[in-house]
C-alpha cells in the first residue's frame, strides 16, 4: 500500500462526522424554529441535546462544531431587524448556561474520547499482547515438537548409525585419546569372538597377531604423539583362531581446540589379496623364468626362429639364425632374409605376397647361405598371430634339410637301381617260368608245324595229279601260309615275354592280354590234368599299362594255381579266370584255384618276399607281382576259396583315354 493510503481512509470518517454534527445543528434549528417560531428559552435544551447526540456520536471536534451552530441558531433573532441589542439578564444567563453546558459536554465527550481511546488502545494492547503470547505459544508448542522430533530422528539416526556401524562389512574400532580400545563394533566382536568391554585395556584389543605386536604399538605410539592418521598391515585372529591380514586406518576426531578427543579406526580383510599378490609375485617370477627359459628355448632350438611384422619386415631373429647367417643383428628389416639363395627369392617373395593378403600360413624350400658361404636347403613355415582377427605379427621356423634332400637324392638313385634290379628280377622269373612250361611252348609251335607240312605235303598232291587241281592246291598253300603266320606269331609272343625291354604304358584289352596268356599255358594244364574256365566280361573298357609286365602277374598267378593244384591227390582240379567292371572306375581280374586250402598266417605273409609254401619256390614271384601291379595304380590281395583253394584278385585302373591300344 502506499503513503496516501492511510490518510484517505482517514479522512473520510472525520468528513462524515463533520457532516453530521452540521446536519444536526442544522435540523435541529429548523425544528425549533418551526414549532416555535419565536426565540424562546425552551430552544436551549433542544440545541444542548443536540450537541450532547453529536458529542456522543462524532465526537468532541463535531460537538464544537454543532455547539457553534446551535448558538448561532440561538443568536439568530438578534439579527433581525427591531431586536434590542441588549439582551434581558435572563437570556445572557440561559446562554451562558448553554454555552457552559456545552463546553461541558463537549469536554466531558473528549474526555470520554480519550478515555474510550485509551481503553480501546489498552484492548489493542491487551489483544496485541495476548496474540503475541499465543504465537510465542505457538512456537514454544512447534519448537517443542520439533525438539522432541529431533530427539527421536536422533534417536533414530543413533540407532541407525548404531546399526550401520554394526552391519557395515569392516571391523570398526574407537580409541581413547591415550590410544586404548573403548568400542568395537559387532563384526568386530563376532569376527574375533571378543566382548565390548576391553577389560584388558590392550590398545589392539588382545587379536593382534604376537609377530606384529611390536611393530604396530612402535606406529601407534608415534601416530598418538603426532595425532597424524596412519595405515597398516596386521594380522588379527579369528575366532575360530585363524589369523588374516587386514589393512588398518586410524584417523583422530579432534575437538575446538585441536585436540584429539578420539580416534577411529577401520580394518578391511585383505587375506585374500595378499594372497592372490603373492601368488602373482609367485607368478611374475615363474613367468620371468618361463620367459627365461623360453627365451634359452627359442635361442637353442636348433632352427632358425624369426618374426615379422604384419606387413613382412623381419623384426627379430633368434641366436640359432644369427649363429647360422653370422650377422649379429637380431633385426634384419627386410622381408625376406638376407641370406636367401638369389634363384630362390622371387618363388619365395610370390608366396610371401599371396600369404600376407590372406592371412594364410605357408611353407616353402629355399636355400640359406651359411656364414661359411655355403648355402644350404631349409623349409621355413611361417604361421600368423591374431589380435581379434587381424594379423598382428607372423612366426618362421625355418630347419635344415640338407641331409634330407641328401638322402631324398639318394634314395631316389636306389628306388632307381632298385627298379632296374627288379626289372632284371622281373625278366629272371620271367626266363625261369619259361623254363618251367618249355613243353607246352613246344606243343603250342609243334600244332602249326605240323599242320603246315600236312598243307605243303597236300599241296604237292594237288599239283601232281593230270591235270593238276590248281584250286584245291591254292587253297592248301593258304593254309600253309596261316600256319606259319601261326607259328610266327606264337614264337614272336614268347620273344616278346622272354625278352628284357623297358616299361612301356599303353592303352590295352584285358581279356585279350589273358587268351594270349592262356595260350601259352594249355600244355602245362593239359599235362596236370586242370580244367580251365573262362568269364571274361564284354564291353570292358582297356587299362593303361605294360603288356609284358601285366601279362607277366597273369601268367605267375595261372602257374602257381597249377603247382598248387598239382599237389591235390583226389578231387577235380579246376582253374577259372574271370573279369569285371569294378567301383571306381577300375578293372577287377581274379584268379581261382581248387588247389589245398589257405591258413590265416599264409594269407597275412602270401605277398612277403622270400616267403613260399612250395617246397622248390624261392618266394620273389608274388611279390614281385604285387610290386608290378602297385607300379600300375593297381592293387592285388588273395582271399580263400570255397570249399578250397585260394582266389587271387588283381585290379588295375582304367586307362587314359588319349592312349592308343597296344597292337596284337
Amino acid at each position: 500500500m502506499t503513503p496516501s493510503a492511510p490518510s484517505r481512509s482517514l479522512t473520510w470518517p472525520l468528513i462524515v462526522s463533520y457532516a453530521i454534527a452540521f446536519a444536526s445543528a442544522t435540523i435541529s434549528a429548523v425544528a425549533a424554529f418551526a414549532v416555535l417560531p419565536s426565540w424562546g428559552a425552551d430552544h436551549a435544551p433542544l440545541f444542548l441535546c443536540v450537541v450532547m447526540f453529536v458529542a456522543l456520536v462524532a465526537g468532541p471536534g463535531p460537538a464544537v462544531l454543532a455547539s457553534v451552530l446551535t448558538f448561532l441558531s440561538l443568536q439568530y433573532p438578534s439579527l433581525s431587524p427591531g431586536y434590542p441589542f441588549l439582551l434581558p439578564s435572563s437570556e445572557i444567563i440561559r446562554l451562558g448556561l448553554f454555552i457552559v453546558a456545552s463546553v461541558l459536554v463537549v469536554v466531558l465527550s473528549a474526555a470520554q474520547r480519550r478515555t474510550s481511546s485509551s481503553l480501546q488502545l489498552l484492548r489493542n494492547n491487551q489483544q496485541m499482547m495476548i496474540g503475541e503470547l499465543q504465537e510465542q505459544n505457538d512456537i514454544l508448542r512447534v519448537e517443542n515438537a520439533e525438539h522432541r522430533e529431533a530427539a527421536t530422528r536422533a534417536q533414530v539416526a543413533e540407532r541407525e548409525i548404531r546399526q550401520t556401524v554394526d552391519t557395515v562389512p569392516a571391523l570398526i574400532a574407537r580409541y581413547r585419546p591415550d590410544g586404548f580400545m573403548d568400542f568395537r563394533n559387532k563384526n568386530w566382536r563376532e569376527y574375533t569372538g571378543l566382548s565390548q568391554d576391553n577389560f584388558g585395556g590392550r590398545r589392539w584389543g588382545s587379536a593382534l597377531h604376537p609377530d606384529d605386536e611390536e611393530m604396530v604399538e612402535r606406529e601407534w605410539r608415534e601416530h598418538i604423539a603426532t595425532g597424524e592418521p596412519f595405515e597398516l598391515e596386521q594380522r588379527l585372529r579369528k575366532a575360530d583362531g585363524e589369523y588374516r591380514w587386514h589393512r588398518v586406518r586410524r584417523v583422530p576426531l579432534r575437538g575446538e581446540t585441536g585436540e584429539v578427543v578420539k580416534w577411529y579406526a577401520i580394518a578391511f580383510d585383505i587375506d585374500d589379496r595378499k594372497r592372490t599378490e603373492d601368488a602373482l609375485r609367485n607368478s611374475e617370477a615363474d613367468l620371468a623364468k618361463t620367459r627365461h627359459e623360453l627365451q634359452l628355448i627359442i635361442d637353442t632350438i636348433p632352427v632358425l626362429v624369426l618374426r615379422h611384422r604384419a606387413d613382412g619386415i623381419i623384426d627379430f631373429v633368434n641366436e640359432v639364425g644369427r649363429t647360422y647367417s653370422g650377422l649379429t643383428t637380431t633385426k634384419w628389416t627386410t622381408r625376406t632374409s638376407i641370406i636367401t639363395h638369389p634363384d630362390d627369392i622371387p618363388r619365395l617373395e610370390a608366396a610371401w605376397d599371396v600369404a600376407i593378403v590372406t592371412g594364410e600360413s605357408f611353407e616353402s624350400e629355399v636355400r640359406l647361405r651359411r656364414a661359411d658361404g655355403e648355402y644350404r636347403w631349409f623349409v621355413t613355415r611361417r604361421v600368423p598371430l591374431r589380435r581379434d582377427g587381424e594379423v598382428i605379427a607372423w612366426y618362421a621356423a625355418t630347419y635344415d634339410i640338407e641331409d634330407r634332400k641328401q638322402a631324398e637324392r639318394e634314395l631316389i638313385e636306389s628306388e632307381r637301381r632298385f627298379r632296374e634290379a627288379q626289372m632284371e628280377l622281373a625278366h629272371a622269373s620271367r626266363v625261369v617260368t619259361m623254363g618251367q612250361f618249355t613243353a607246352s611252348i613246344a606243343h603250342e609251335v609243334n600244332q602249326p608245324l605240323a599242320a603246315l607240312l600236312t598243307n605243303a605235303e597236300t599241296a604237292l598232291r594237288w599239283l601232281a595229279r593230270q591235270p593238276p587241281d590248281l584250286e584245291k592246291a591254292k587253297t592248301s598253300i593258304e593254309r600253309v601260309i596261316n600256319d606259319g603266320k601261326r607259328a610266327a606269331d606264337i614264337v614272336s609272343r614268347i620273344r616278346d615275354f622272354s625278352r628284357k625291354a623297358p616299361v612301356r604304358k599303353e592303352s590295352l584289352e584285358v581279356n585279350k592280354a589273358i587268351l594270349e596268356i592262356i595260350g601259352l599255358t594249355r600244355g602245362a594244364m593239359s599235362d596236370n590234368g586242370i580244367f580251365a574256365k573262362m568269364q571274361l566280361a564284354e564291353g570292358l573298357p582297356h587299362v593303361s599299362g605294360d603288356r609284358v609286365h601285366l601279362q607277366q602277374v597273369i601268367l605267375n598267378l595261372i602257374m602257381n594255381a597249377i603247382e598248387a593244384m598239382s599237389e591235390v591227390g583226389d578231387g577235380s582240379r579246376e582253374l577259372q579266370i574271370s573279369t569285371s567292371a569294378a567301383e571306381a572306375g577300375s578293372v577287377l581280374v581274379a584268379v581261382s584255384d581248387s588247389g589245398p586250402r589257405l591258413s590265416p598266417a599264409s594269407i597275412t605273409r602270401m605277398f612277403e618276399a622270400f616267403y613260399t609254401t612250395k617246397t622248390s619256390g624261392l618266394g620273389i614271384g608274388l611279390s614281385i607281382c604285387r610290386s608290378i601291379v602297385d607300379a600300375h595304380g593297381g592293387r592285388l590281395w588273395v582271399k580263400p576259396n570255397e570249399p578250397r583253394g585260394a582266389v587271387f584278385c588283381m585290379m588295375l585302373p582304367i586307362g587314359e583315354a588319349n592312349l592308343e591300344p597296344s597292337e596284337a
